[in-house]
């Protein structure tokens, strides 16, 4: 297992470094001090991550000696949106952040996704840092690039590509979170696992207790891990063009299912994932890829973790099929009239499925779902 605090992505010229562990600036300050170099600096967070961390992080920051200025737009997924977008972009005009300044995503997934977008469409690309504070964007949304935000009718269906300066990982950070979120960023943990590496899913199984319990050994190892799994994969296929597909496994469902529930506090991201990966594997079961033991292992940790596998666990009311299956629709995997879906044919071992119709997937959620 990992147990480093660092994590390379390569890139060519648009290589950066993650780092993870404690007091993450304190050790990185030779490199922080060279990046900024007397750039003036904006931070942007939500309310939330303001009341509770934003002082830890400016504290920790002093020793840089940075002209910072500050934006707090409200916390959830509905500022993934065009108004908050142009609230952004227009303060970052007003603040006068120019083309060798540097933008601080500080927050979780949906600050890392807004921020990092304004970042790439401010004069055509300012330097961008992201400092996350959820286990979520730290092991998964940080890194790799990936920006959006969210239209009325799907999910992160409008963004860009465009690479961080630096990643920095604070665990101190996670402490703040509730069991909920936590367990919502480990999700992503576990969908790395279940994809790529089964070692990596026995060593999840094994010790599952002491990482919710943030034990930082096991927290630091996982991140790592998690980090470097997604590194190896951004580094073959920047753009999404073929493997970084199998990222999503768990999403495409996932997506759907927080459309229809409007991104609210109903459905957390990762809650949406497991359930995804919950159908996923069902389904790659249904089609005979996937032996049913294994995924019995992925339906044990769950239940031993707290992850539901089943949307009844969150919700009792009849769900609308047909406009799940819309929203599915929007996906960006969609091609033709088939959906590439992300299956397993064992655990570590994922693939791009390019064969599923829609109609199968109605079928298939009717039998399961309804």
């Amino acid at each position: 297992m990992n147990n480093q605090g660092r994590v390379e992505v390569s890139l060519g010229d648009r290589s950066y470094s993650i780092h993870i562990g404690r007091n993450i600036i304190e050790n990185t300050y030779p490199q922080l001090k060279a990046l900024f170099n007397k750039s003036k600096v904006a931070i942007i967070t939500d309310r939330n991550v303001f009341d509770n961390q934003y002082e830890n992080l400016r504290n920790q920051l002093n020793c840089l000696k940075l002209s910072i200025e500050l934006l707090v737009i409200e916390p959830g997924e509905k500022s993934k949106s065009w108004g908050s977008l142009q609230k952004t972009l227009e303060w970052l005009i007003k603040k006068e952040i120019g083309k060798n300044d540097y933008i601080i995503a500080f927050g979780g997934g949906v600050i890392g996704d807004l921020v990092g977008l304004a970042a790439s469409l401010l004069r055509r690309g300012v330097n961008l840092v992201q400092i996350p504070t959820t286990l979520l964007s730290q092991v998964d949304s940080s890194i790799g690039g990936k920006t959006a935000i969210n239209s009325s009718e799907a999910k992160n269906v409008i963004g860009s590509f465009y690479q961080p300066k630096i990643v920095l990982c604070d665990i101190s950070f996670l402490k703040t979170l509730d069991e909920r979120q936590f367990l919502s960023g480990y999700s992503e943990i576990l969908k790395m696992a279940m994809v790529f590496d089964e070692k990596f899913f026995a060593y999840l199984d094994e010790n599952w207790k002491e990482i919710l319990d943030q034990r930082d050994k096991q927290i630091t190892n996982v991140v790592t891990t998690s980090l470097s799994l997604k590194a190896m994969v951004v580094e073959q296929d920047e753009q999404e063009k073929g493997e970084r597909a199998l990222l999503n496994f768990g999403h495409t469902f996932g997506h759907a299912f927080e459309s229809y529930f409007g991104y609210s506090e109903k459905l957390l991201h990762g809650e949406a994932v497991a359930l995804g990966m919950g159908l996923a594997t069902k389904l790659s079961v249904t089609l005979n890829l996937l032996p049913n033991e294994a995924r019995e292992k992925l339906v044990d940790h769950c239940k031993k973790v707290g992850l539901p596998l089943d949307i009844k666990q969150l919700n009792n009311e009849i769900l609308n099929l047909d406009r799940i299956i819309d929203f599915m629709k929007q996906d960006k995997k969609v091609v033709g009239k088939n959906i590439n879906l992300i299956l397993l044919k064992g655990i570590g071992k994922g693939f791009i499925e390019k064969s599923i119709n829609f109609e199968l997937i109605k079928k298939f959620l009717m039998e399961t779902i309804s």
